[in-house]
C-alpha cells in the first residue's frame, strides 16, 4: 500500500472510529455490492465530456497554429475565446466531480460507513 494510501486509511479509522480491519472489509464488501464506479447513464455522461475535451483541444490547436503561422490576434480580442474555454473545461469537471463524489457516498453507504454528526454538520451535508 502507497504511502498515501496508508494516510486514507488511518483517516478512514479516526473518522469512523473502526478498525483499520473493518473499515477495509466494508470497503470490500460494499465496491462489490455497489457495482461499477459509473452507471450506464454516467457513461453516457462522460462519453459526452470526452466529445467536449476533444472540441476544446481542437480549438487550442487551432489557435496555436494561428500563432505558428504568424496569424496571431491581440491578446484582449481572444480573451472571449480563453472564457470559453475555460467555462467548458470548469463544467465538465464539477460533472465529473459530482459523478465521483456521488459513488464515493453510494459506497460509503454500502459499507456503513457514517461520518459522525459534528463532521456532517461542518461539512454541510
Amino acid at each position: 500500500m502507497s504511502d498515501a494510501d496508508e494516510a486514507h486509511l488511518k483517516r478512514a479509522v479516526e473518522l469512523y472510529g473502526l478498525p483499520k480491519a473493518e473499515v477495509v472489509r466494508r470497503l470490500i464488501r460494499a465496491s462489490v455490492q455497489a457495482g461499477p464506479a459509473l452507471s450506464a447513464e454516467n457513461t453516457k455522461v462522460v462519453i459526452e465530456l470526452a466529445q467536449q475535451v476533444r472540441m476544446v483541444g481542437r480549438n487550442l490547436a487551432q489557435v496555436l497554429k494561428a500563432i505558428h503561422r504568424g496569424q496571431a490576434v491581440r491578446i484582449e480580442d481572444t480573451e472571449p475565446v480563453w472564457r470559453g474555454l475555460h467555462e467548458v473545461v470548469a463544467s465538465i469537471n464539477d460533472e465529473l466531480t459530482e459523478m465521483t463524489v456521488a459513488y464515493g457516498s453510494k459506497l460509503r453507504r454500502g459499507a456503513k460507513l457514517i461520518l459522525p454528526p459534528e463532521l456532517t454538520d461542518e461539512a454541510g451535508s
